[in-house]
């Protein structure tokens, strides 16, 4: 199964999969203590003291040891597809350091960025808190493993 490389900033509809019986991951929005990541993550953009970035929505979803030291996600710098609960599609790698901790959108990393910030209703150019998290409903987005380059990513309030 292929998803289409359709534009990830598309017009997106609600989407349903069913994900009974496909192995399935949550992924942390927030870090081990529960606290929102200050320069990585939803925030990356905000890293670097003194550096005048242009795109302030920069931003990925941290994957833990648990998860990228099994085959649940394709290799480091594999591209996959993913699939959102409303109908967005994106393409993802694995990347950051030799596990590849982080999952990305290798052509703009900030389609991810602005995805969050757009669900949760903050504007973008703007850090995301656990507050604006917690207030949205969710602080884990779930992945369902289609097949091997294909996933479907939940991060509806009726999960």
């Amino acid at each position: 199964m292929t998803l289409a490389e359709g534009p990830s900033d598309s017009e997106g509809t609600n989407t349903t999969v069913v994900t009974e019986g496909l192995e399935k991951v949550s992924l942390s929005l927030l870090t081990a203590d529960g606290t929102i990541h200050g320069s990585s993550g939803l925030n990356w953009s905000f890293r670097g003291t003194g550096k005048n970035r242009k795109e302030l929505n920069e931003a990925y979803i941290p994957v833990p040891a648990t998860i990228y030291k099994t085959d649940f996600f394709p290799p480091k710098k594999v591209r996959f597809s993913v699939l959102t609960d409303d109908g967005k599609i994106f393409i993802c790698v694995r990347a950051q350091e030799a596990w590849g901790k982080a999952i990305e959108t290798p052509e703009n990393n900030s389609l991810l960025g602005r995805y969050f910030r757009d669900r949760i209703g903050v504007l973008h150019d703007t850090p995301v808190t656990e507050k604006h998290l917690v207030d949205y409903g969710r602080t884990t987005v779930d992945f369902y493993k289609l097949d091997l380059e294909n996933y479907y990513m939940d991060f509806s309030l009726s999960h």
